[in-house]
C-alpha cells in the first residue's frame, strides 16, 4: 500500500464587511421620544428613516480600497409605507456599517414619491473576469418629469428590476450633491476612465442647510 497523505485546504480569510460592527457594550435603555428620537424625519411632508439592515446582492473580491473588493446590498425590514431609493454599498475592507434613508410620502396628494418609468443599464461585469460571486449589474432609474432619482440600482440578473423596486423624489425635495468617499473601481485607486462608485453627500453643507443623506 501507498504512504497516504492528508491534504489540509486553507481555509479562505473572512473579510471585515462580513462581520457587522457592535459597540462594545449595549446602549442603556432610553423611554421612547418624540419628533427626532423616533427615528423619522419629517421634510415637510417626505417622511425619511435610517436602514441599517441589508440583503446581499452583488460581491465582488479585488479592486477599490486595499484591492478586496465590495458588497452591494438592498435594505430589508423596511417599515410599512416607506420605500427604497438606492442601493447601498460598502469596501469590503471594513466591517459592515452603513445606513441608507427611506422615504414615505405622507402628504394629502400623496405626489413627492413615484415609480421610475424604465432603467438604463450602464454597467455590468459579465466580460470582465473579474472575481465575483456572480455577475454584476448596475442600473440607473429612469425618473418621470419633474422627479429626480436619488441613486442607483445593483442587481445580480440581466434582468431589469421591477418598476415597484424603489422611488423617485420630486425634484423640488432633492438637491445638489458630490461624491465623498471612494467605494470601489476595477483597480486599487480611483481611474477617471473606468466606473468608479462613491458614497455621496450635499454639496451645500452647514447647519443652516436643509439636506440629508
Amino acid at each position: 500500500m501507498g504512504n497516504c497523505i492528508k491534504l489540509h485546504r486553507k481555509r479562505k480569510k473572512a473579510l471585515p464587511i462580513e462581520t457587522v460592527f457592535k459597540l462594545p457594550s449595549p446602549l442603556p435603555t432610553w423611554p421612547p421620544g418624540e419628533g427626532f428620537a423616533k427615528g423619522i424625519i419629517d421634510l415637510g411632508g417626505l417622511q425619511v428613516c435610517q436602514i441599517s439592515t441589508f440583503t446581499k446582492v452583488w460581491v465582488t473580491y479585488q479592486g477599490g480600497p486595499d484591492d478586496l473588493g465590495a458588497a452591494f446590498f438592498e435594505p430589508s425590514l423596511i417599515p410599512d409605507g416607506f420605500h427604497m431609493l438606492a442601493s447601498y454599498g460598502q469596501p469590503n475592507n471594513r466591517l459592515l456599517s452603513g445606513s441608507v434613508l427611506v422615504a414615505k410620502d405622507d402628504t394629502d396628494n400623496q405626489d413627492l414619491l413615484i415609480r421610475p418609468v424604465d432603467y438604463n443599464l450602464i454597467w455590468t461585469s459579465e466580460s470582465l473576469g473579474i472575481k465575483q460571486d456572480n455577475n454584476g449589474y448596475i442600473w440607473l432609474p429612469v425618473a418621470p418629469e419633474g422627479y429626480r432619482a436619488l441613486g442607483h440600482v445593483v442587481t445580480n440578473t440581466e434582468h431589469k428590476p421591477p418598476i415597484d423596486k424603489i422611488r423617485c423624489v420630486r425634484s423640488d425635495f432633492t438637491d445638489e450633491i458630490e461624491n465623498q468617499s471612494w467605494i470601489w473601481g476595477l483597480g486599487k485607486e480611483s481611474n477617471a476612465n473606468e466606473l468608479n462608485c462613491f458614497t455621496i453627500m450635499p454639496m451645500n453643507r452647514g447647519h443652516q442647510q436643509m439636506g440629508v443623506c
